[in-house]
Order: structure tokens, then C-alpha cells, then sequence
């Protein structure tokens, strides 16, 4: 059996760079029409692959993982993490009109794929691959007078301001070309967004320790809904018993405030910590709207029979 998709990232970010072996691979996304996406996970079944898609709702999901020996592939769903319907509908539907044979998308929509990679990223811990990947895209694909056919899709999936900002600190930071579409973005909001790159490390990996998963609590817990998503989000993830037994699902959120509050209690000068993780957290927060990027804690759209919908609703 045939499915159409697109490949996501991956290949299809590599071929920007000079040298595209270069770019470290990990895991195949790909994505089919919302009507094909069952029957692709059923074909990887059929051929010997497994899953390991880590939730108790598969209606929601936004990609199912599978793995056969050293290969990984997940399947999307949807791909936009947005906070607004109407550009996660947008974002989306440029990728399904633009599956075709060869599985990769137009210039300018893989573009939006990969900024878009990048606000995904942002409040769980940005790496510098994700970085680069956009980079070496603006580089190849987005000269000044590429812009105005860009622009317009950025505006309406909600990327502009981010894909400004994080061009125009790759320039004065990572040696990219100067362009006159992102002169005019904030230098210091620039500093604070690189600062933060560098503090993730690569994929995010040193926001392990317990004052910055301190940090990424407060800083999405905006509200008592945000606090529970993020909870039960990360103690599905966490917690190796809930994956496999469904009946604990839903204390998943309890298991997982029960091991932040031991690691942020736990330490040394626990209280001080805190107000200083606080204000932090705070500073945080002010980067991540300056640059424009989606907040868990306003609530993620997603898919879902048919439709688009807003988890606060």
C-alpha cells in the first residue's frame, strides 16, 4: 500500500547546507493527509515497525512514534504548535496541498516547517541545530527580494516576528549574511534569545537541572490549566508506569508535581531558589513575547475529528 507524505525537517532541512551529510540525522518526520494519516501508522505496523506513542489519547496526538532496529519515524497528525486556529489551519493545510511524489515541500513553506521547528523548541529548550536549520535556509532561499513572497506566509501563520528576531541574531552572532528585511529587530532582544540558544545547549539537553526545570514550571504555569497540561505532559513522560498501565494515566500529573516538589525542596537554600528561579522566570516570559513564540499556558491547538481545536475550550 502507497500513502502520499512529506518529509518534515530532517533531509529536507539538510539539503540547505553546504554539505548535507554533515547535518547529525535523528528521527524521519513525515506527514499525510488527515484522511491518510491512519492508514500510514497501520503500514508501518504491517511492516515490522512498533510504537511508542506516549498518551492515553490517540484522537489528540500529534504524531505516533515508531521504530524498526535503528530507524524512528513519526508520523504527524497536524505539525503547527499554535496558539490561534486560524494559523495552525493555515500552516497546516500549506503542508497537505503541497504533498507530492518527490515528498518535498516548496522552498518557502519547508521554511515555515522550520521556524516553525523553532517555537516548538523555544519553551522546552531550544538547540542549536534547530537554530542552524533556519539559518542555513535564510541563507539559500531568503535574499531581500525573496521576502515579499515569504512575508506574507510568515504573517499569516503567526512566524513573522520570530523568523525577524532569530535571522537577524543569527547575523550578528553566527556569521550569516546581513539582510535588510530583519535590520530593523531589537539587538538586545537578539542578546537574550542567543543567551538562551547557549544555556539549552544542544536539543535543549542542559535544561535538566532542577533549578531550570524550576524555571520552565514557573514560567508556563500561568494559570491553573497551563499548570495541570504541563503536569500531566511530563509525567506521561516520566513516568514509565503510566505508559504502560492506562488506569494510572490520569495520576500522572500527581506523580509528576510530586517529583518537582522533591527536587525543588530538596536542595540547598530551597527558598532562595525559588524567588530567585521567580524573577527568572519572569525575565523569561517577557523574552519569549517579545520574540512572539506560542505559550503552552494559553493553550495549544490541535486536531482532532475533523476539526482544529483550542484546549482551554
Amino acid at each position: 500500500m502507497t500513502v502520499p507524505y512529506v518529509i518534515l525537517k530532517g533531509t529536507c532541512a539538510a539539503k540547505y547546507y553546504p554539505y548535507p551529510e554533515c547535518r547529525a540525522m535523528g528521527d524521519i518526520d513525515i506527514m499525510t493527509s488527515h484522511e491518510d494519516f491512519r492508514a500510514a501508522c497501520d503500514c508501518l505496523l504491517a511492516n515490522g515497525f512498533s510504537e511508542h506513542t506516549e498518551v492515553d489519547d490517540l484522537r489528540r496526538v500529534r504524531h505516533r512514534e515508531f521504530s524498526r532496529g535503528f530507524l524512528e519515524v513519526e508520523v504527524h497528525s497536524y505539525y503547527a504548535h499554535r496558539n490561534d486556529p486560524e494559523e495552525t489551519r493555515f500552516l497546516d493545510g500549506l503542508i497537505l496541498e503541497n504533498i507530492n511524489p518527490s515528498h518535498v515541500l516548496p522552498d518557502m513553506v519547508n521554511g515555515l516547517t522550520l521556524i516553525e521547528h523553532v517555537n516548538h523548541h523555544i519553551e522546552d529548550g531550544l538547540g542549536l541545530r534547530q537554530i542552524i536549520d533556519w539559518m542555513m535556509f535564510v541563507d539559500r532561499c531568503l535574499p531581500d527580494e525573496a521576502w515579499a513572497e515569504f512575508q506574507p506566509l510568515a504573517q499569516k501563520s503567526g512566524l513573522l516576528k520570530m523568523a525577524v528576531i532569530v535571522t537577524r541574531m543569527c547575523e550578528i552572532y553566527l556569521g550569516l549574511q546581513e539582510h535588510q528585511w530583519c535590520s530593523q529587530a531589537d539587538p538586545e532582544i537578539c542578546a537574550r534569545l542567543m543567551e538562551y540558544v547557549l544555556s539549552c545547549g544542544n536539543f535543549g539537553r542542559k535544561l535538566h537541572a532542577e533549578s531550570v526545570i524550576s524555571m520552565r514550571m514557573l514560567s508556563t504555569s500561568g494559570s491553573l490549566n497551563g499548570t495541570f497540561r504541563l503536569l500531566r505532559k511530563r509525567g506521561m513522560k516520566n513516568w514509565k508506569a503510566a505508559q504502560k498501565y492506562s488506569f494510572l494515566r490520569p495520576f500522572a500529573w500527581l506523580y509528576q508535581l510530586g517529583q518537582y516538589l522533591v527536587k525543588g525542596f530538596g536542595r540547598k537554600n530551597s527558598f532562595r531558589m525559588l524567588s530567585e528561579e521567580y524573577k527568572e522566570s519572569r525575565k523569561r516570559n517577557e523574552l519569549f513575547d517579545a520574540v512572539g513564540a506560542v505559550r503552552e499556558q494559553d493553550g495549544i491547538v490541535f486536531y482532532q475529528d475533523g476539526e482544529y481545536r483550542h484546549t482551554k475550550r
